[in-house]
């Protein structure tokens, strides 16, 4: 009970860090002048991970490495299984051409190349090296690509990087309190992860659970909270294409930027439980090219019943190897 309480407390101090992180960055970033099409696609993007991304490097500095992988391969079934799923049954979502030429052939190329190399005896922190390099070759290119298209904006109006709206951006904040901010957050973010992280290995060790299923599972679902509320948010509002960036570019940031700094810190060591998970994120990843490349470029709810009821079916196997271990 004592774990359960810690877990819980710990999962509402990374929730309320990210969403503080989160609204730092954009204030700052409107009062640096930075383009808003920059921040929804950099920013905001990488603060809705925040608590995976704090968990995981805490976990990596304990020599947790497992329950980081566990976290990461989880959080992207759930980004991928759960999030788009419950959106597409809310309304279909519309696919961007832009995310079809890249982020969806790059999640499906990176997420079954984490599976393998995960997966590999003698995994090696060279591996986790690569994943980071190629999250940051793809950061930089959509920054520039991103800044370039604010600038045609202005002569031309809005294009598909936004959806074809630009919402009036609110007045940015007083500095001292976009500190404030990113500091409280910052602090809630580090205490959050380290708290979380302490209950989930406890949880594991007083159950006889295998730590990567506890972060596969349980883990995974909390710190996807952050996503899965922006994403829901975005769709009742209509902003379907924004669901979409969100689940997409969440699940390059966990594989690329999250895996690749906690497997340099803790490489994890193969683990034969993680088989399944690994199976799962990659099908899953791979899935996303058929279905987005449909005559109607839409993610329908038929197929967003069936990427819950994967997510679903993977819950259930993950909580029978558990009860079996």
């Amino acid at each position: 009970m004592l774990h359960a309480l810690q877990f819980v407390g710990g999962l509402v101090l990374l929730l309320f860090g990210g969403r503080l992180v989160v609204w730092a960055s954009v204030h700052a970033a409107r009062r640096l002048g930075v383009s808003p099409l920059v921040v929804g696609l950099t920013l905001v993007a990488w603060g809705t991970s925040a608590p995976e991304l704090a968990l995981n490097l805490v976990s990596a500095l304990k020599g947790r490495g497992e329950l980081a992988l566990g976290n990461v391969v989880g959080a992207n079934i759930c980004n991928l299984g759960l999030v788009l799923g419950l959106c597409a049954l809310i309304r279909p979502l519309q696919v961007q051409e832009r995310l079809i030429r890249v982020e969806i052939w790059l999640t499906a190329i990176l997420l079954p190349v984490l599976a393998k190399l995960a997966l590999l005896s003698g995994f090696a922190q060279w591996a986790a090296g690569l994943m980071l390099s190629v999250f940051v070759v793809y950061s930089a290119w959509t920054i520039f690509a991103a800044l370039r298209e604010s600038h045609e904006l202005a002569a031309i109006g809005p294009s598909e990087w936004t959806g074809g709206e630009i919402a009036p951006a609110e007045p940015p904040a007083a500095w001292w309190l976009i500190v404030v901010g990113l500091l409280g957050g910052v602090g809630m973010l580090s205490l959050g992860g380290s708290l979380a992280s302490d209950a989930a290995s406890g949880m594991a060790l007083a159950l006889g659970i295998p730590p990567a299923i506890v972060g596969v599972t349980i883990v995974s679902i909390g710190t996807t909270l952050p996503e899965a509320i922006t994403c829901v948010l975005a769709v009742r509002k209509g902003q379907t294409d924004l669901a979409m960036g969100n689940a997409i570019g969440s699940c390059l940031f966990n594989a690329g930027a999250i895996f690749g700094l906690t497997g340099l810190l803790a490489p994890p060591e193969p683990d034969g439980t993680m088989l399944v998970p690994m199976i799962y994120m990659a099908l899953l990843a791979i899935a996303l090219i058929p279905i987005s490349r449909g005559s109607d470029r839409l993610v329908s709810r038929v197929e967003g019943g069936l990427l819950l009821a994967s997510y679903a079916s993977f819950l259930a196997l993950s909580a029978w190897a558990a009860t079996s271990s």
